[in-house]
């Protein structure tokens, strides 16, 4: 498990990409239910200071089955291109001081208000990215990189 900063140290260029992506303000995150049963819902990736954070309200679904069970895919909206990224990895807890202030610098900088949410850090097992080339003709064309 690495985080943010570790993974853009091991793999820049993926993670350049995968940042353009997740940067656009909106992402799903895919969870686990108590019976074991997949969710996925919205959410609002932050990445800041070398971390990829989230400030997730206490009252939702995915607040609770991550403080239950912390493994995660988070996938970002997709781009030009149907470009793609995604990441498995662990939500863990992070709402010390400097973690929720770092939250709330990346929170300001897109008009997000979260008063009463707890910051999350996530950390990152694989990422993987994708485009497709030649989209809406005979020539369609996958490229693709995975991390590790």
């Amino acid at each position: 498990m690495m985080t943010w900063n570790e993974f853009a140290e091991a793999a820049p260029e993926l993670a350049e990409r995968g940042e353009k992506r997740l940067r656009v303000g909106v992402a799903y995150i895919a969870t686990t239910a108590k019976d074991g049963s997949p969710r996925v819902h919205p959410f609002t990736p932050l990445i800041g200071g070398g971390r990829l954070l989230a400030l997730i309200a206490t009252h939702t679904v995915k607040y609770g089955n991550l403080l239950r069970d912390p493994r995660c895919a988070i996938h970002a909206w997709l781009g030009d291109n149907d470009e793609e990224f995604a990441i498995i990895g662990r939500a863990v807890v992070s709402d010390d001081w400097a973690t929720r202030m770092q939250a709330a610098i990346e929170a300001k900088k897109i008009n997000m208000t979260s008063k009463n949410d707890v910051a999350f850090e996530f950390t990152i097992d694989s990422a993987h990215w994708a485009i497709w080339e030649g989209l809406g003709t005979p020539d369609i064309r996958r490229r693709a990189e995975r991390w590790p």
